[in-house]
């Protein structure tokens, strides 16, 4: 339906009205008499829906059909795409006989989903709940929780190459895991909030236009996890006891680690106060890292090779691609904060060219 512009009446003695399009109202079944609900929304528009206004959201369910989803991982797909999409409910169903291998893969998809619990099962169903209340994980927690995990992989990472460690390597896979959990559960709850604005007020979206920015925040931080599961995987061999990690690696990587802390300190603070400068400062810091990051990549101006040995047969190159694909990926929340920033009219006023005095 095209915009139309209607003229406001006065209905009585004080009330305002404006009539409804025939065609919405023919399309959405109202009549006389019919409810309608209307909430003020943050740009000072109203919506207007059918029916009475309703506080909390009306469970949905989903049925898997386990005949048709029987490739590999399809089964833990659907359950992760029907739990995102705001499902509370969702029953797996075999005609036959679900498989071994797909209750496997069905437990393992409930483990990794925050809220999830399998409450009836046979040899042909399984039953899974959500028993989570959307309300109860506001946006910015998660996105937090997400970047102190993050936050934790590198120092676990980065601290056992150089000889400083603060755990083991093999945490940062389990931290991963725990990523991935907190990831689908952000995308479920960005997803609820686009549909019920009442459940966006109460875990902190009062702006639409965020749910994207945050959606992406929450995948690059997601991604990041990976990388760093991805360096510590490549890595482990190398720190057992009869293959030691060379010693230049370590020399060469202290620095490195300084300075994407800096920009992770830098990147995230900004991003949570949607501060203009300290993004635009992050991002300087984002392009020093990586033009860092490719001298030990590439070969020195004379010609010689610069790509220290982190040990036996493995260039230092190998492990430092990761960490420049994480640079990157900071830089893209830098990039998603100075557009927030911006929005705000207070911050075009400050970064507004000064005019020119009158001759």
């Amino acid at each position: 339906m095209e915009l139309e512009t209607r003229k406001v009446q006065k209905l009585g003695y004080s009330s305002l009205g404006v009539s409804l399009p025939k065609e919405w109202a023919v399309s959405n079944g109202v009549r006389q008499g019919a409810l309608v609900s209307i909430s003020i929304e943050d740009d000072g528009s109203l919506r207007v829906r059918v029916g009475p206004f309703e506080e909390s959201l009306v469970p949905t369910e989903a049925t898997i059909d386990a005949d048709q989803w029987a490739g590999a991982e399809a089964l833990t797909r659907m359950i992760t795409g029907n739990y995102i999409v705001g499902c509370n409910t969702i029953r797996v169903r075999s005609r036959e006989e679900i498989s071994p291998g797909q209750l496997q893969e069905i437990h393992e998809a409930v483990r990794g989903l925050t809220g999830l619990t399998i409450v009836n099962q046979g040899p042909k169903f399984v039953t899974i709940e959500n028993f989570v209340e959307p309300t109860r994980f506001p946006i910015d927690g998660l996105l937090r929780r997400l970047h102190y995990l993050t936050s934790r992989m590198e120092k676990l990472a980065l601290g056992v190459l150089i000889g400083d460690p603060v755990g083991s390597i093999e945490e940062v896979a389990r931290m991963e895991a725990e990523v991935d959990r907190l990831y689908w559960l952000v995308v479920r709850q960005l997803l609820l909030a686009a549909q019920n604005r009442t459940v966006a007020a109460k875990i902190g979206v009062t702006e639409p236009r965020h749910l994207l920015g945050n959606r992406v925040a929450a995948v690059t931080l997601e991604n990041i996890g990976d990388l760093w599961e991805e360096l510590a995987a490549a890595a482990a061999p190398l720190l057992v006891p009869k293959r030691r990690f060379s010693k230049d690696a370590s020399k060469a990587i202290v620095p490195l680690k300084d300075k994407l802390e800096g920009v992770i300190e830098d990147t995230m603070s900004a991003f949570f106060a949607s501060n203009l400068e300290k993004a635009n400062s992050a991002l300087d810091s984002q392009s020093a890292f990586v033009r860092s990051i490719r001298t030990y990549t590439e070969s020195a101006p004379a010609g010689r090779p610069r790509n220290t040995r982190a040990g036996p047969g493995l260039p230092l190159g190998y492990l430092l691609r990761p960490v420049e694909h994480i640079a990157k990926y900071y830089g893209t929340i830098s990039q998603i904060t100075i557009n927030r920033a911006l929005e705000s009219p207070a911050q075009v006023r400050a970064v507004a060219p000064t005019p020119s005095p009158p001759s």
